[in-house]
């Protein structure tokens, strides 16, 4: 597994599983484009650079499998410890 660290670091992680699945549905990058509605110029630089926006990368989300995989992208971890579970607890009483 690979240890992401910086925002930079993400962007080229994600870009290059974005090409893996890509490829792994056997779509070219043509096809890609006329799928998504992302630019075919846009998916090459995205896959070379991991520069793209965010709506078009929503885009190719959705064109390569499930925007579903967002949901859990902005919830709270678990408690660890029974000091953490009081606090949540306490937080969702308020």
């Amino acid at each position: 597994m690979i240890s992401i660290n910086t925002p930079y670091e993400a962007q080229i992680e994600l870009a290059l599983k974005a090409k893996e699945r890509r490829r792994w549905l056997k779509y070219s990058r043509k096809k890609a484009a006329e799928i998504s509605g992302v630019p075919e110029a846009t998916i090459r630089k995205f896959e070379n650079t991991g520069e793209i926006s965010f709506r078009q990368f929503l885009m190719l989300l959705k064109a390569y499998g499930d925007l579903s995989v967002l949901d859990k992208a902005f919830e709270n971890p678990p408690a660890k410890t029974m000091k953490e579970l009081i606090a949540i607890a306490e937080r969702e009483r308020k």
